[in-house]
């Protein structure tokens, strides 16, 4: 009867238990729907709902209700029922989606009494590895080897509290395409049409320093964000429960930029960052957004290594720096006999840039590592033998960071003369950057342009004058290190100079398709205020105009870039193509000068000249661009 009795009064009270719970639950079901939270902005960001009220999340494990992806608010009551129920090490929904949970929790204000507890132990050793305190946002600068970098790459550092001078060891978040190797040509097009998934991923901090500053030479810039400790914790748990969840990933929309705008955004709710950057997302543009909204506390430049070796080259001279290189590539027995010539400061000196040169070679895997290495102990070795102070100077941070530089898109309006007859030319460009536009913020000798057009009305009619769907030009000039190759490659639509019958014209023009790719050197002051360049030009072009519907020419191109002082810059360029068709040459003469009123605005006076087979064109004229 004893046993009877036990038994009957253990199944009432769990009866009553459940009954209790059943009831807690249901009372802050009610809550929550008299609070409207499945309307929430943050329960929102968090589902990554989109315009139809649906999740953009394919994951299913995303979600706890069955039909979570499509009903919103039942995916909220299936959480809020979840945080309810006891579960295994690591199962519970506080363990599996912690940041839903704490936002959950804080909203209802649950009492910690009503819930049961629960163990996370994989989360905990995760969050106590990263110890997330504060958030810095990392810009890589551009970087014309990879389509997926030309626009820059944006990444957020997590840094523990009281780590300032070891952030190299802090944990970096990166949001990138997933890519498998041996892609080819079709990497590009993969990758502007969203064929790639994007995924979250967390690492050390110096293996994005290392790849971006030492393998590609590109130049970090840090913005500390003024996140609260709070408020970087719940970034950090919700990067937790994206561990599974993809993305399609496009270069120009859907990328880092916009995916970490829309971490700030989670926490800010106040915010709406990336809603200004649905069609296109430039890291640069995203930056200045997130700095107009004064969230960035401090900036950090970190050069890249070899604009310190090339800082080093300004700093003690070009003859030095070639004796670095020689010296630095020259067998280990012979490097004291290339030294002895020079006293003890300038080998100290030739010694320390002939280190970074060979080290930068060897990270950049130019040069083997049987190569490498016993040079660069060779190099330390002689340096320890000169009792003198480092004479490594940091580089001198750039006058303007990148949130300074100008907006990508514009708007030009020109008028001017062609032939003598007077026209009006309206111009857009899409992004992102040319060779005449200000150079604040920007790294000089780099061009690209997206989506770039303009109509011209003249002689009483309007027509399109160009479309450049895409030209990327890489000016990376001669150094006493290396000889680069300066390349570009032009794909568009212009007017050209031709009649109906396809021959050079001083009164016709004709649309034609063109194709330009080009390759050569270039070569700057040191101080890279005034480049030139010499390259092989390759042009195909196709139209109606066109005698056989389509012609090839080939051909020098030489051009400058001045910098004359920060309000006046000018571009030259001559291209000399000799075409298939006509078998003869063509002289084009291009040459601008602009006058910068500020960083937006710009005033541009250009000159274009053509001339083939004893015939002249000629266009002058003034214009304005506004950069937004």
């Amino acid at each position: 009867m004893k046993s009877i009795a036990l038994l009957f009064t253990l199944m009432s009270s769990t009866v009553a238990y459940s009954a209790t719970t059943s009831q807690i639950v249901q009372a802050y079901l009610d809550q929550a729907e008299q609070q409207k939270l499945q309307h929430d902005i943050t329960w929102q960001r968090l589902m990554y709902a989109n315009q139809k009220g649906q999740s953009d999340v394919a994951y299913s494990g995303y979600f706890l209700a069955p039909e979570g992806q499509t009903q919103l608010k039942k995916e909220l009551q299936a959480n809020i029922q979840a945080l309810f129920q006891p579960a295994e090490a690591n199962q519970s929904v506080r363990c599996r989606f912690p940041a839903r949970s704490h936002w959950l929790i804080q909203q209802l204000n649950i009492q910690q009494q009503d819930l049961p507890i629960v163990v996370c132990p994989e989360l905990d050793d995760w969050m106590g590895q990263i110890k997330p305190y504060k958030a810095t946002l990392i810009y890589a600068t551009d970087f014309m080897g990879n389509p997926s970098s030309m626009f820059g790459h944006t990444l957020l550092r997590l840094d523990p509290k009281d780590q300032k001078q070891l952030n190299l060891v802090s944990y970096a978040v990166n949001y990138a395409a997933t890519v498998t190797s041996g892609e080819g040509w079709s990497f590009a097009w993969n990758g502007l049409t969203g064929q790639y998934p994007g995924e979250y991923s967390l690492m050390p901090y110096y293996r994005k320093v290392k790849e971006y500053g030492d393998l590609e030479s590109r130049d970090l810039w840090e913005y500390e964000l003024n996140l609260s400790p709070q408020e970087t914790r719940f970034l950090v748990e919700h990067i937790w429960e994206m561990k599974h969840v993809s993305f399609p990933y496009y270069f120009v929309s859907d990328n880092c930029a916009y995916r970490l705008l829309g971490l700030i955004d989670l926490v800010r709710p106040e915010l709406n960052l990336s809603e200004h950057f649905n069609v296109a997302a430039i890291p640069i543009e995203t930056i200045k957004a997130i700095e107009q909204q004064a969230l960035v506390k401090e900036i950090v430049y970190r050069p890249a290594l070899e604009t310190q070796l090339l800082a080093q080259a300004k700093q003690h001279g070009k003859p030095l720096a070639q004796a670095a290189h020689e010296v630095a590539f020259s067998e280990t027995k012979d490097m004291p006999v290339v030294l002895e010539k020079y006293p003890a400061l300038e080998q100290a000196k030739i010694l320390e840039m002939a280190y970074d040169d060979l080290y930068l070679q060897f990270t950049g895997r130019k040069v083997e590592p049987s190569f490498a290495q016993p040079r660069l102990r060779q190099l330390l070795s002689l340096r320890s033998q000169i009792d003198l102070e480092k004479q490594r100077q940091q580089p001198i941070r750039p006058k303007d960071d990148p949130t300074q530089a100008h907006d990508a898109r514009n708007f030009s309006v020109k008028v001017g003369e062609v032939q003598g007859e007077k026209f009006v030319e309206i111009g857009h460009r899409q992004a992102y950057h040319d060779l005449l536009d200000p150079q604040a913020g920007f790294r000089v000798g780099t061009q690209l342009l997206f989506w770039d057009g303009s109509i011209q009305y003249r002689n009483d009619e309007l027509k399109l004058n160009h479309f450049d769907f895409l030209s990327v030009n890489s000016y990376n000039p001669i150094t006493p290190f290396k000889m680069p190759l300066t390349w570009g490659f032009n794909l568009g639509w212009q007017q050209e100079a031709l009649n109906k019958a396809g021959e050079f014209s001083e009164h016709e023009q004709h649309g034609v398709s063109n194709l330009k790719v080009q390759m050569g050197y270039s070569y700057a002051d040191k101080e890279r205020k005034h480049l030139c360049y010499a390259q092989l030009q390759n042009h195909i072009q196709a139209g109606k105009a066109l005698e056989q519907g389509w012609r090839v020419g080939i051909g020098p191109t030489l051009g400058c870039q001045n910098i004359w002082t920060d309000k006046i810059n000018s571009l030259l360029q001559v291209e000399l193509p000799y075409w298939q068709d006509s078998h003869q040459w063509q002289l084009k003469l291009n040459t601008q000068f602009q006058y910068i009123l500020n960083n937006q605005n710009t005033l541009r006076l250009g000159w274009q000249y053509q001339k083939q087979n004893g015939q002249d064109w000629d266009q002058a004229s003034l214009g304005y661009v506004r950069f937004f």
